[in-house]
């Protein structure tokens, strides 16, 4: 296969943009990024899977920067992970029994909707939220226990994360997507978990399941490690990078951000829709003719 190293360092530069802001915000975008890994010219199977390597690479990085920031819940963590990994392994078993595309604008509606409502509550809470998030930073700073600003782990609340890992990761699953972009804006709303804490407790969540699906596509034979090595560590140094600037912003500011980068998510997965709902239309038409 042919190597245009000009598209090569374009891609590079499109992985540092996508990866900075997905350590930002706590998603791994991977949705976005894949579309420039299929227009080299890999076999769709290579792309996902040297994409799913890439995003995992960046996450990795990211959490890393996060767990050195103190922005992650080790409880809420260890159960959405490990329900969300039971809920993927059996989603992924269904895959052949479900229509994938209708999942899929499925999930760019349910993105959507999170998008709207972190975007809507933003604008109608701005001066409230800035004051209870100065107020919950100091009192934290005099407790010393930034943990006790996330839901509180009762019984209801560790089933409630349970439910939730389990039900997103049977969506990923059935779709191959790790579903941060679903999971992250649940933890902020229903959870009650405080953005940043949910951003880098998502993050890490999002490197585990990243890389168990990495080592299937490796298994199979479904990675392009020159790409991989070409795209990885540019990944990694902007996902670092990223998440070092989550702590420099405002909870209003994150939510914003989040909210902004889950409607463009949204958007990618409808064209991507479209443009195989009009590839298909194409195909059968050509059949008839």
């Amino acid at each position: 296969m042919e190597i245009n190293f000009v598209y090569i360092l374009f891609l590079s530069s499109i992985c540092f943009i996508i990866s900075f802001i997905g350590g930002m915000v706590g998603l791994v975008l991977g949705v976005i990024r894949l579309p420039f890994i299929l227009s080299t010219g890999l076999s769709v199977t290579e792309s996902v899977g040297t994409n799913i390597g890439v995003s995992t690479l960046g996450a990795i990085t990211a959490a890393i920067q996060h767990i050195r920031n103190k922005n992650i819940s080790v409880v809420i963590f260890i159960i959405m992970a490990f329900t969300s990994a039971i809920g993927a392994f059996y989603g992924a078993s269904l895959t052949k029994n479900v229509p994938i595309n209708f999942l899929l604008i499925l999930v760019g509606l349910i993105i959507s909707y999170e998008s709207f409502t972190l975007l809507k509550e933003n604008n109608n809470t701005i001066n409230n939220e800035n004051n209870n998030n100065n107020n919950k930073k100091r009192i934290a700073s005099l407790l010393n226990l930034n943990h006790k600003l996330t839901s509180q782990n009762s019984y209801y609340d560790t089933f409630l994360q349970s439910i939730i890992g389990f039900l997103v990761g049977v969506l990923g699953g059935l779709v191959g997507l790790v579903l941060g972009s679903i999971r992250l804006p649940v933890m902020i709303k229903i959870l009650k978990t405080e953005t940043k804490i949910a951003i880098g407790t998502n993050m890490l969540i999002s490197s585990v399941m990243g890389m168990s699906g990495f080592i299937g596509h490796v298994i199979s034979n479904e990675v392009n490690f020159l790409y991989l090595i070409v795209l990885g560590p540019s990944a990694m140094i902007e996902g670092f990078l990223g998440a070092k600037y989550t702590n420099h912003l405002s909870q209003t500011n994150l939510k914003r951000l989040i909210g902004i980068v889950l409607a463009i998510v949204a958007v990618t997965i409808f064209i991507s829709q479209m443009t195989e709902l009009k590839f298909f239309i194409y195909n059968i038409n050509a059949e008839k003719c």
